[in-house]
């Protein structure tokens, strides 16, 4: 029954990706995939001084769901998985670095930012993790990539029991990579 979840979904992920011009950075295995976006909100200053406004464009970051299975299921260790993750991550990172060099479409693209379960850990890559301000979309998040989590993760729904998820909003400057990276 997991596997024809597994299916549907990521049927679903490939058509959605397509509508929505989410391209995979570093080849098929990647953790990240990203899509550019037009900014709705209040002003966001970046801890290093960088300014997202209104309206200005923004790289949308994804996880890449089945390799995210990979990782997950290469340890039965919470530790081991979050140390591979970093890893493949940082890996991941350089390649977007070099995503956007050679894609001019990202030329005036200086933030990227996306929602994630997985944000522990993540400032040691160079992101900042900030909480979702509406509450609303803060449950829908969160709630989603619980959904996610379950049907990906190999201990399934048995994976959310006795934790308490909170989706986070995990943003990283173009300034930062290309100093980091």
């Amino acid at each position: 029954m997991k596997k024809i979840f597994i299916y549907i979904w990521s049927l679903w992920e490939f058509i959605f990706a397509k509508l929505n011009r989410i391209h995979t950075v570093g080849g098929d295995d990647s953790e990240i995939r990203i899509a550019i976006k037009k900014y709705k909100g209040e002003k966001l200053l970046l801890n290093d001084g960088t300014v997202l406004n209104n309206g200005d464009k923004f790289g949308e970051l994804h996880l890449n769901n089945n390799a995210l299975t990979q990782i997950t299921s290469s340890s039965s260790s919470p530790i081991a998985v979050g140390i591979i993750a970093l890893k493949r991550f940082k890996k991941s990172i350089k390649a977007l670095k070099t995503y956007i060099d050679e894609h001019h479409e990202f030329d005036d693209v200086n933030v990227f930012m996306g929602y994630t379960l997985f944000n522990e850990g993540v400032e040691m890559l160079g992101f900042e993790v900030r909480d979702i301000k509406s509450p609303l979309e803060k449950f829908i998040v969160t709630h989603y990539e619980m959904l996610l989590l379950a049907i990906f993760h190999p201990d399934g729904f048995k994976r959310l029991q006795d934790n308490k998820f909170t989706s986070k909003m995990v943003l990283i400057t173009r300034n930062t990579i290309n100093s980091r990276y």
